[in-house]
Protein backbone atom coordinates (compact mmCIF):
# COMPACT_ATOMS: atom_id res chain seq x y z
CA UNK A 1 0.00 0.00 0.00
CA UNK A 2 1.54 3.14 -0.95
CA UNK A 3 1.67 6.69 0.94
CA UNK A 4 -0.48 8.16 -1.93
CA UNK A 5 -2.62 6.24 -4.53
CA UNK A 6 -3.11 8.53 -7.54
CA UNK A 7 -3.12 12.21 -4.97
CA UNK A 8 -5.18 10.35 -2.27
CA UNK A 9 -3.35 9.89 1.24
CA UNK A 10 -3.08 7.12 3.23
CA UNK A 11 -4.42 8.05 6.42
CA UNK A 12 -4.07 4.65 8.35
CA UNK A 13 -0.52 4.55 7.31
CA UNK A 14 0.30 8.01 8.66
CA UNK A 15 -1.04 7.23 12.17
CA UNK A 16 1.43 6.53 14.88
CA UNK A 17 2.10 3.06 15.64
CA UNK A 18 0.62 3.41 19.09
CA UNK A 19 -2.76 3.48 17.25
CA UNK A 20 -1.72 0.88 14.68
CA UNK A 21 -0.95 -1.51 17.76
CA UNK A 22 -4.69 -0.68 19.04
CA UNK A 23 -6.18 -1.70 15.73
CA UNK A 24 -4.23 -4.69 15.08
CA UNK A 25 -5.30 -5.73 18.67
CA UNK A 26 -8.90 -6.01 17.54
CA UNK A 27 -8.27 -8.85 15.04
CA UNK A 28 -6.46 -12.40 15.80
CA UNK A 29 -2.78 -12.47 15.40
CA UNK A 30 -2.91 -14.31 12.32
CA UNK A 31 -4.50 -11.80 10.71
CA UNK A 32 -2.23 -9.21 12.02
CA UNK A 33 0.96 -11.37 10.24
CA UNK A 34 -0.64 -10.75 6.92
CA UNK A 35 -0.97 -7.17 6.91
CA UNK A 36 2.74 -7.33 6.91
CA UNK A 37 2.70 -7.48 2.93
CA UNK A 38 0.52 -4.17 2.36
CA UNK A 39 3.68 -1.77 2.15
CA UNK A 40 7.07 -1.97 3.42
CA UNK A 41 6.08 0.41 5.89
CA UNK A 42 3.57 -2.11 7.55
CA UNK A 43 6.11 -4.88 7.17
CA UNK A 44 7.47 -4.69 11.06
CA UNK A 45 4.21 -3.17 12.60
CA UNK A 46 2.44 -6.15 13.75
CA UNK A 47 5.89 -8.03 15.49
CA UNK A 48 5.70 -4.46 17.60
CA UNK A 49 2.16 -4.60 18.67
CA UNK A 50 1.93 -5.48 22.54
CA UNK A 51 -1.35 -7.81 21.54
CA UNK A 52 -0.98 -11.39 21.42
CA UNK A 53 -4.19 -13.54 20.09
CA UNK A 54 -4.15 -17.25 18.90
CA UNK A 55 -7.81 -18.37 18.69
CA UNK A 56 -6.46 -22.25 17.10
CA UNK A 57 -10.54 -22.71 16.43
CA UNK A 58 -11.88 -22.91 12.63
CA UNK A 59 -11.92 -19.49 11.18
CA UNK A 60 -14.32 -17.76 8.80
CA UNK A 61 -14.83 -21.26 6.63
CA UNK A 62 -11.48 -21.78 5.98
CA UNK A 63 -11.42 -25.23 8.04
CA UNK A 64 -7.67 -24.48 8.92
CA UNK A 65 -6.47 -24.44 12.29
CA UNK A 66 -3.45 -23.30 13.87
CA UNK A 67 -1.00 -25.57 14.83
CA UNK A 68 1.60 -25.55 17.23
CA UNK A 69 4.64 -24.95 14.71
CA UNK A 70 2.58 -21.79 13.30
CA UNK A 71 2.26 -20.10 17.20
CA UNK A 72 6.56 -21.17 17.55
CA UNK A 73 7.38 -19.00 14.15
CA UNK A 74 5.54 -16.00 15.29
CA UNK A 75 7.07 -15.88 18.69
CA UNK A 76 10.19 -16.36 17.04
CA UNK A 77 9.74 -12.98 15.17
CA UNK A 78 7.98 -11.37 17.29
CA UNK A 79 10.06 -7.93 19.12
CA UNK A 80 7.92 -6.48 21.22
CA UNK A 81 9.55 -6.22 24.71
CA UNK A 82 6.32 -6.21 26.64
CA UNK A 83 2.95 -8.23 25.78
CA UNK A 84 0.15 -6.47 27.44
CA UNK A 85 -2.69 -9.10 26.40
CA UNK A 86 -2.55 -12.94 25.41
CA UNK A 87 -4.69 -15.12 24.18
CA UNK A 88 -4.61 -18.55 23.98
CA UNK A 89 -6.93 -20.95 22.70
CA UNK A 90 -6.84 -24.92 21.93
CA UNK A 91 -8.89 -27.82 21.39
CA UNK A 92 -6.73 -30.69 20.36
CA UNK A 93 -2.99 -31.32 19.33
CA UNK A 94 -1.75 -29.75 22.93
CA UNK A 95 1.95 -30.59 23.90
CA UNK A 96 2.16 -29.52 27.42
CA UNK A 97 5.74 -28.68 26.95
CA UNK A 98 4.93 -26.01 24.10
CA UNK A 99 2.09 -24.57 26.07
CA UNK A 100 4.28 -23.81 28.93
CA UNK A 101 6.71 -22.55 26.74
CA UNK A 102 4.65 -20.10 25.58
CA UNK A 103 3.34 -19.04 28.58
CA UNK A 104 6.70 -18.33 30.14
CA UNK A 105 7.61 -16.55 27.25
CA UNK A 106 4.59 -14.02 27.81
CA UNK A 107 4.80 -13.93 31.45
CA UNK A 108 8.95 -12.99 30.85
CA UNK A 109 7.34 -10.14 29.22
CA UNK A 110 5.25 -8.81 31.88
CA UNK A 111 1.84 -9.83 30.46
CA UNK A 112 -1.00 -7.77 32.44
CA UNK A 113 -3.84 -9.64 30.65
CA UNK A 114 -3.97 -13.51 30.17
CA UNK A 115 -6.48 -15.91 28.76
CA UNK A 116 -6.26 -19.45 28.49
CA UNK A 117 -8.84 -21.94 26.88
CA UNK A 118 -7.17 -25.42 26.95
CA UNK A 119 -9.59 -27.93 26.12
CA UNK A 120 -7.67 -30.14 25.00
CA UNK A 121 -4.90 -30.00 28.08
CA UNK A 122 -4.95 -32.42 31.07
CA UNK A 123 -6.84 -30.96 33.84
CA UNK A 124 -3.78 -32.13 36.04
CA UNK A 125 -1.62 -30.19 33.49
CA UNK A 126 1.47 -28.58 35.63
CA UNK A 127 2.23 -25.10 34.66
CA UNK A 128 5.72 -23.71 35.23
CA UNK A 129 6.34 -22.27 38.89
CA UNK A 130 6.36 -18.80 36.86
CA UNK A 131 2.88 -18.95 36.09
CA UNK A 132 1.88 -19.03 40.00
CA UNK A 133 4.03 -16.42 40.92
CA UNK A 134 3.45 -13.19 37.86
CA UNK A 135 3.04 -9.86 39.41
CA UNK A 136 2.65 -8.22 36.44
CA UNK A 137 -0.72 -10.05 35.83
CA UNK A 138 -3.57 -8.16 36.27
CA UNK A 139 -6.73 -10.09 34.50
CA UNK A 140 -6.29 -13.76 34.50
CA UNK A 141 -9.14 -16.48 32.69
CA UNK A 142 -8.49 -19.62 32.38
CA UNK A 143 -10.50 -22.67 31.48
CA UNK A 144 -10.05 -26.35 32.10
CA UNK A 145 -7.53 -26.71 35.00
CA UNK A 146 -7.68 -27.80 38.20
CA UNK A 147 -6.80 -24.80 40.74
CA UNK A 148 -5.01 -26.16 43.96
CA UNK A 149 -1.19 -24.23 43.81
CA UNK A 150 -0.15 -21.70 46.26
CA UNK A 151 -0.23 -18.44 43.91
CA UNK A 152 1.44 -15.06 44.50
CA UNK A 153 -0.45 -12.91 42.19
CA UNK A 154 0.47 -9.36 43.58
CA UNK A 155 -1.70 -7.07 40.93
CA UNK A 156 -4.58 -9.34 40.23
CA UNK A 157 -7.55 -7.68 39.87
CA UNK A 158 -9.87 -9.53 37.71
CA UNK A 159 -9.51 -13.32 37.85
CA UNK A 160 -12.22 -15.55 35.89
CA UNK A 161 -12.00 -19.41 36.61
CA UNK A 162 -14.15 -21.59 33.57
CA UNK A 163 -14.94 -25.50 34.32
CA UNK A 164 -11.80 -25.97 36.81
CA UNK A 165 -11.62 -28.53 39.48
CA UNK A 166 -11.55 -26.48 42.97
CA UNK A 167 -10.87 -28.15 46.02
CA UNK A 168 -11.03 -26.55 49.62
CA UNK A 169 -7.98 -25.19 49.15
CA UNK A 170 -8.24 -23.53 45.94
CA UNK A 171 -10.05 -20.33 47.21
CA UNK A 172 -8.39 -19.43 50.28
CA UNK A 173 -5.02 -20.05 47.88
CA UNK A 174 -6.08 -17.54 45.53
CA UNK A 175 -7.44 -15.17 48.06
CA UNK A 176 -4.36 -15.13 50.36
CA UNK A 177 -2.16 -14.59 47.20
CA UNK A 178 -4.20 -11.96 45.60
CA UNK A 179 -4.23 -9.09 47.87
CA UNK A 180 -6.09 -6.58 45.41
CA UNK A 181 -8.64 -8.87 43.69
CA UNK A 182 -11.65 -7.61 43.33
CA UNK A 183 -13.53 -9.31 40.93
CA UNK A 184 -13.75 -13.58 40.94
CA UNK A 185 -16.10 -15.22 38.29
CA UNK A 186 -16.54 -19.20 38.58
CA UNK A 187 -18.41 -20.52 35.39
CA UNK A 188 -19.45 -24.09 35.25
CA UNK A 189 -16.77 -25.21 38.11
CA UNK A 190 -16.62 -27.91 40.84
CA UNK A 191 -16.55 -28.00 44.11
CA UNK A 192 -15.90 -26.98 46.71
CA UNK A 193 -19.59 -26.42 48.61
CA UNK A 194 -18.68 -23.49 50.82
CA UNK A 195 -17.38 -20.48 49.14
CA UNK A 196 -15.74 -18.30 51.91
CA UNK A 197 -14.69 -15.01 51.03
CA UNK A 198 -14.62 -13.29 54.48
CA UNK A 199 -10.83 -12.90 54.55
CA UNK A 200 -10.57 -11.08 51.33
CA UNK A 201 -11.43 -7.35 51.99
CA UNK A 202 -10.71 -6.54 48.22
CA UNK A 203 -13.13 -8.37 46.42
CA UNK A 204 -15.92 -6.77 45.76
CA UNK A 205 -17.57 -8.52 42.58
CA UNK A 206 -18.79 -12.24 42.64
CA UNK A 207 -19.94 -14.02 39.31
CA UNK A 208 -21.17 -17.68 39.53
CA UNK A 209 -22.77 -19.06 36.15
CA UNK A 210 -24.95 -22.54 36.21
CA UNK A 211 -23.18 -24.01 39.10
CA UNK A 212 -25.05 -27.67 39.85
CA UNK A 213 -23.75 -28.05 43.36
CA UNK A 214 -25.11 -26.72 46.34
CA UNK A 215 -23.06 -23.65 47.67
CA UNK A 216 -23.09 -22.08 50.87
CA UNK A 217 -21.39 -18.36 50.53
CA UNK A 218 -20.03 -16.35 53.17
CA UNK A 219 -18.70 -12.28 51.73
CA UNK A 220 -19.58 -10.12 54.16
CA UNK A 221 -17.24 -7.69 52.51
CA UNK A 222 -19.11 -8.35 48.71
CA UNK A 223 -20.82 -5.26 46.77
CA UNK A 224 -21.98 -7.37 43.91
CA UNK A 225 -23.80 -10.52 43.13
CA UNK A 226 -24.38 -12.66 39.94
CA UNK A 227 -25.60 -15.73 40.71
CA UNK A 228 -27.11 -18.18 37.97
CA UNK A 229 -27.59 -21.89 38.99
CA UNK A 230 -29.83 -24.67 38.10
CA UNK A 231 -32.93 -25.35 40.31
CA UNK A 232 -31.28 -28.61 41.67
CA UNK A 233 -28.00 -26.14 43.01
CA UNK A 234 -29.57 -23.67 45.23
CA UNK A 235 -26.97 -21.15 47.22
CA UNK A 236 -27.24 -20.40 50.97
CA UNK A 237 -26.52 -16.63 51.41
CA UNK A 238 -24.75 -17.11 54.41
CA UNK A 239 -23.07 -13.68 54.70
CA UNK A 240 -23.78 -10.99 52.49
CA UNK A 241 -23.89 -7.61 54.35
CA UNK A 242 -22.09 -5.04 52.74
CA UNK A 243 -24.42 -6.77 48.99
CA UNK A 244 -25.57 -3.43 47.31
CA UNK A 245 -26.60 -5.33 44.11
CA UNK A 246 -27.39 -8.47 43.43
CA UNK A 247 -28.61 -10.90 40.56
CA UNK A 248 -30.17 -13.85 41.08
CA UNK A 249 -31.34 -16.37 38.34
CA UNK A 250 -32.34 -19.99 39.15
CA UNK A 251 -32.29 -21.81 35.90
CA UNK A 252 -35.98 -23.83 35.03
CA UNK A 253 -38.26 -24.13 31.89
CA UNK A 254 -40.68 -26.43 31.35
CA UNK A 255 -38.77 -29.10 30.23
CA UNK A 256 -36.90 -29.18 34.41
CA UNK A 257 -38.12 -31.29 36.75
CA UNK A 258 -41.03 -30.23 39.25
CA UNK A 259 -39.02 -26.75 41.10
CA UNK A 260 -37.60 -27.81 44.47
CA UNK A 261 -38.81 -24.33 46.38
CA UNK A 262 -38.06 -25.39 49.51
CA UNK A 263 -34.71 -23.90 48.98
CA UNK A 264 -36.35 -20.67 47.45
CA UNK A 265 -38.75 -20.32 50.09
CA UNK A 266 -36.23 -17.17 51.91
CA UNK A 267 -36.02 -15.75 47.97
CA UNK A 268 -39.36 -15.85 46.03
CA UNK A 269 -40.59 -12.83 47.67
CA UNK A 270 -44.32 -14.14 47.17
CA UNK A 271 -43.76 -17.14 49.61
CA UNK A 272 -41.53 -14.62 51.93
CA UNK A 273 -45.03 -12.91 52.42
CA UNK A 274 -47.47 -16.13 52.20
CA UNK A 275 -45.24 -17.87 55.23
CA UNK A 276 -45.02 -14.86 57.40
CA UNK A 277 -40.89 -15.27 56.87
CA UNK A 278 -39.51 -11.90 58.40
CA UNK A 279 -38.90 -9.07 56.12
CA UNK A 280 -35.69 -6.91 56.64
CA UNK A 281 -36.34 -2.78 55.80
CA UNK A 282 -34.34 -1.79 52.34
CA UNK A 283 -32.74 1.54 52.43
CA UNK A 284 -32.48 1.75 48.54
CA UNK A 285 -33.50 4.92 47.10
CA UNK A 286 -34.02 3.71 43.37
CA UNK A 287 -35.54 -0.07 42.69
CA UNK A 288 -35.34 -1.81 39.37
CA UNK A 289 -37.69 -4.72 39.17
CA UNK A 290 -38.12 -7.56 35.97
CA UNK A 291 -40.52 -9.57 35.82
CA UNK A 292 -43.96 -10.68 34.90
CA UNK A 293 -46.96 -8.63 36.63
CA UNK A 294 -48.73 -11.99 37.68
CA UNK A 295 -50.76 -12.92 40.76
CA UNK A 296 -48.26 -14.77 42.27
CA UNK A 297 -45.45 -11.98 41.87
CA UNK A 298 -47.50 -9.21 43.56
CA UNK A 299 -48.05 -10.01 46.49
CA UNK A 300 -43.89 -9.87 47.22
CA UNK A 301 -43.17 -7.39 45.60
CA UNK A 302 -45.80 -5.29 47.48
CA UNK A 303 -44.60 -6.38 50.47
CA UNK A 304 -41.09 -5.17 49.10
CA UNK A 305 -42.59 -1.55 48.18
CA UNK A 306 -43.85 -1.43 51.60
CA UNK A 307 -40.41 -2.65 53.57
CA UNK A 308 -38.59 0.30 51.33
CA UNK A 309 -39.71 3.39 53.08
CA UNK A 310 -36.95 5.66 51.17
CA UNK A 311 -37.54 4.41 47.53
CA UNK A 312 -37.76 7.54 45.55
CA UNK A 313 -37.59 6.06 41.85
CA UNK A 314 -38.60 2.67 41.06
CA UNK A 315 -38.22 1.27 37.53
CA UNK A 316 -40.24 -1.52 36.49
CA UNK A 317 -40.09 -3.59 33.03
CA UNK A 318 -42.73 -6.12 32.25
CA UNK A 319 -41.34 -8.74 30.25
CA UNK A 320 -42.20 -11.69 29.18
CA UNK A 321 -39.94 -14.20 30.29
CA UNK A 322 -40.49 -17.65 31.35
CA UNK A 323 -41.41 -17.46 35.20
CA UNK A 324 -41.90 -20.41 38.00
CA UNK A 325 -44.27 -22.53 36.52
CA UNK A 326 -47.84 -22.07 37.95
CA UNK A 327 -47.54 -26.43 38.59
CA UNK A 328 -44.81 -26.18 40.80
CA UNK A 329 -46.16 -23.12 43.07
CA UNK A 330 -49.37 -24.94 43.43
CA UNK A 331 -47.66 -28.45 44.24
CA UNK A 332 -45.94 -26.20 46.79
CA UNK A 333 -48.80 -24.88 48.22
CA UNK A 334 -50.64 -28.00 48.26
CA UNK A 335 -47.80 -29.66 49.83
CA UNK A 336 -48.17 -26.48 53.11
CA UNK A 337 -52.45 -27.13 52.48
CA UNK A 338 -52.46 -23.66 51.35
CA UNK A 339 -54.62 -22.68 48.44
CA UNK A 340 -53.45 -20.49 46.21
CA UNK A 341 -57.27 -18.58 45.57
CA UNK A 342 -57.52 -17.88 49.06
CA UNK A 343 -53.92 -16.62 49.52
CA UNK A 344 -53.72 -14.26 46.79
CA UNK A 345 -57.14 -14.20 44.68
CA UNK A 346 -59.09 -12.60 47.27
CA UNK A 347 -56.25 -9.59 47.28
CA UNK A 348 -54.74 -9.80 43.21
CA UNK A 349 -57.65 -11.31 40.96
CA UNK A 350 -57.15 -8.73 38.94
CA UNK A 351 -54.13 -9.58 37.72
CA UNK A 352 -53.81 -12.65 35.79
CA UNK A 353 -52.12 -16.10 36.57
CA UNK A 354 -49.08 -17.03 34.47
CA UNK A 355 -50.97 -19.13 32.07
CA UNK A 356 -53.34 -16.36 31.75
CA UNK A 357 -50.65 -13.71 31.24
CA UNK A 358 -49.90 -14.36 27.43
CA UNK A 359 -53.54 -13.73 26.83
CA UNK A 360 -54.01 -11.02 28.61
CA UNK A 361 -50.65 -9.59 26.94
CA UNK A 362 -52.20 -9.94 23.27
CA UNK A 363 -54.97 -7.40 23.37
CA UNK A 364 -54.74 -3.84 23.87
CA UNK A 365 -57.91 -3.49 26.52
CA UNK A 366 -55.88 -6.01 28.68
CA UNK A 367 -52.89 -4.90 28.41
CA UNK A 368 -54.09 -1.39 29.31
CA UNK A 369 -55.97 -2.44 32.04
CA UNK A 370 -53.00 -4.62 33.85
CA UNK A 371 -50.79 -1.71 33.63
CA UNK A 372 -53.25 0.82 35.19
CA UNK A 373 -53.82 -2.41 37.80
CA UNK A 374 -50.34 -2.82 38.56
CA UNK A 375 -49.11 1.08 39.04
CA UNK A 376 -52.28 1.32 41.55
CA UNK A 377 -51.44 -1.01 43.06
CA UNK A 378 -47.72 0.53 43.35
CA UNK A 379 -49.24 3.93 44.75
CA UNK A 380 -50.78 2.17 47.65
CA UNK A 381 -47.16 0.94 48.87
CA UNK A 382 -44.53 3.44 48.27
CA UNK A 383 -44.37 6.40 50.85
CA UNK A 384 -41.89 8.55 49.39
CA UNK A 385 -42.31 7.78 45.25
CA UNK A 386 -41.25 10.68 43.04
CA UNK A 387 -40.81 8.62 39.81
CA UNK A 388 -42.44 5.57 38.45
CA UNK A 389 -40.63 4.40 34.97
CA UNK A 390 -42.42 1.43 33.39
CA UNK A 391 -41.10 -0.68 30.20
CA UNK A 392 -43.22 -2.21 27.69
CA UNK A 393 -40.92 -2.64 25.04
CA UNK A 394 -41.60 -6.79 25.92
CA UNK A 395 -45.36 -6.40 26.38
CA UNK A 396 -46.23 -4.22 23.05
CA UNK A 397 -49.82 -5.94 22.47
CA UNK A 398 -50.63 -6.94 18.81
CA UNK A 399 -52.56 -4.11 17.20
CA UNK A 400 -51.46 -1.49 19.40
CA UNK A 401 -51.05 2.14 17.70
CA UNK A 402 -50.07 5.56 19.06
CA UNK A 403 -53.88 5.85 19.67
CA UNK A 404 -53.57 3.31 21.83
CA UNK A 405 -50.50 4.81 23.56
CA UNK A 406 -51.87 8.31 24.01
CA UNK A 407 -55.07 6.86 25.83
CA UNK A 408 -52.37 4.94 28.10
CA UNK A 409 -50.76 8.24 29.06
CA UNK A 410 -53.64 9.82 29.69
CA UNK A 411 -55.05 7.88 31.80
CA UNK A 412 -51.46 7.55 33.85
CA UNK A 413 -51.41 11.24 33.79
CA UNK A 414 -54.44 11.28 36.00
CA UNK A 415 -52.81 8.59 38.15
CA UNK A 416 -49.78 10.80 39.01
CA UNK A 417 -52.09 14.13 39.58
CA UNK A 418 -53.76 12.16 42.34
CA UNK A 419 -50.34 11.03 43.80
CA UNK A 420 -47.68 13.65 43.41
CA UNK A 421 -45.97 11.17 41.32
CA UNK A 422 -43.98 11.16 38.19
CA UNK A 423 -45.01 8.61 35.77
CA UNK A 424 -42.88 7.54 32.49
CA UNK A 425 -43.55 5.10 29.83
CA UNK A 426 -41.10 3.45 27.90
CA UNK A 427 -42.34 1.65 24.78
Amino acid sequence: MDSSVDGTVDIISSMPQEILHHILSFIPTQFAIRTSALSRGWRHIWCHTPFLDFDCSYIHGHRRQLTARDINQTIRSYRSPKVTSFHLSMSRNIREHEINSWIEFVLSRNVEKLSLVLDGLPNDHVFEKIFFLSSSLTQLCIRNFDMIAVVSWKSLRNLTLGECNLNDESIPNILSGSPVLETLELDYCRGPQRLDLSKSRSLRRLVIYLRKEPTEIVAPHLHYLSLESFNDGPCTLVDVSSLAEARIHIVVDNYSPPLNLNFLQTMILSLVELRGVPFPTFKVETLTVETRFTRSVIPGLARLLQNSPELEKLIAHATRLFGIPDRDLDRYMDSESLNPDECWRSKYEIFPTLLEFGSVMSCKDGTWKLMASFMEMVMRNVKRLETLVVGLECTKPKGSDARWFEELLQMLQSLSNNNNVSIVLKR
